[in-house]
């Protein structure tokens, strides 16, 4: 259940985050030379939001969320709702805009989350049972 209301509050906090108006940032620095921070907060969000719906599935009583298909589909969903984002930013937040690099920044953080949680479940959760 913990795993569960950590999903939901994942999706609230992106959608939060994304909503707020440009104004409410500082000029962007840069990081490693070209590479914007914003982009940086949007793999960081996503690779998240990602990462708890793959724990949520790990720990869930129904083995068919712990599949590859499974996992394929959560991508699926992250990527959709960076695209959705985008629009919504677009149409609904003042002094934002549609920006394909943050949607390609949102799938990039979606996608790296999966090795990631490999890597951790091998690494600690295996371990550990």
């Amino acid at each position: 259940m913990k795993t569960l209301i950590w999903v939901i509050a994942e999706i609230a906090i992106v959608f939060i985050l994304l909503s707020l108006p440009s104004s409410n940032f500082h000029v962007h620095n840069r990081w490693f030379g070209k590479f914007p921070i914003d982009k940086l907060v949007h793999v960081i969000l996503f690779g998240s939001l990602a990462f708890s719906f793959f724990m949520f599935f790990e720990n869930a009583a129904f083995s068919q969320l712990k599949t590859i298909r499974a996992k394929a589909i959560v991508l699926v969903f992250c990527i959709l709702y960076g695209i959705a984002m985008e629009y919504y930013q677009k149409y609904f937040v003042p002094s934002r805009g549609f920006e394909v690099s943050d949607m390609l920044a949102d799938a990039a953080g979606a996608i790296m989350a999966v090795p990631f949680f490999y890597w951790i479940q091998n690494r600690f959760i295996k371990k550990s049972s």
